[in-house]
């Protein structure tokens, strides 16, 4: 029996994986409803990872095109009452941060002991290395189908930014591009058949990462 196919619409998801909770919570929910709340969960998952991606690049534009903000007007002297700091932090130190004066005085103290002490050999430092994890080969690893290196969450990222939200031509374009001969060949088609055909240029994070996924191909 095949399983039903979960709904497109955000809103459809949602209600649907809500409606599949009420069951699971009244023991009413067999295995194939299960799974099927499963893969409508995912869904949900992906459709607002694509949301976040949209957001940020839309935060970004707007802290690119807003006005500086006005100076503001300095402070009467006449009416300010003045005031006396005990304290020599300055104004947003916390009691638990050091302050300015704090750190000449700890650093004066230091270089005084350090001068008193005979001085040890210096010991060439090795500079430290980040470990590479088993998740960050694989995300740079080569890849011989980009569709399978495509998530989900990404191919909705792609139609959107990159086709128009024309999946017939985005499907067409991977297939051609995991044909090509080699990277520069794909690259040109990419910048000839994708990027061209865009109304404005595409966000840089979704560029870039289209990219480095063509590198990883040809790599």
């Amino acid at each position: 029996m095949p399983q039903p196919k979960a709904p497109e619409n955000l809103n459809e998801l949602v209600r649907s994986l809500q409606q599949a909770m009420d069951r699971l919570g009244d023991g009413k929910l067999d295995l194939a409803g299960l799974e099927l709340c499963t893969e409508q969960a995912r869904a949900v998952y992906e459709r607002l990872v694509v949301l976040r991606h949209k957001a940020r690049e839309v935060a970004v534009a707007a802290t690119r095109i807003a006005p500086p903000a006005p100076a503001a007007a300095p402070a009467s002297t006449a009416d300010a009452e003045p005031t006396i700091r005990l304290d020599t932090r300055p104004d947003g130190i916390t009691p638990h941060q050091t302050s300015l004066i704090d750190a000449i005085a700890e650093s004066e103290q230091h270089a005084m002991v350090q001068a008193a002490a005979p001085a040890p050999k210096a010991a060439k430092a090795k500079p430290a290395e980040k470990p590479v994890s088993v998740a960050d080969k694989m995300e740079h690893a080569p890849v011989a189908d980009l569709r399978k290196a495509i998530a989900l969450s990404q191919k909705f990222w792609f139609v959107a930014e990159l086709f128009g939200n024309d999946r017939k031509r985005y499907e067409e374009a991977i297939d051609t591009l995991n044909a090509m001969g080699g990277l520069p060949e794909a690259e040109a088609y990419y910048h000839k058949e994708v990027v061209a055909k865009l109304p404005k240029p595409p966000g840089d994070e979704v560029a870039a990462t289209f990219k480095e996924l063509l590198q990883r191909r040809y790599s």
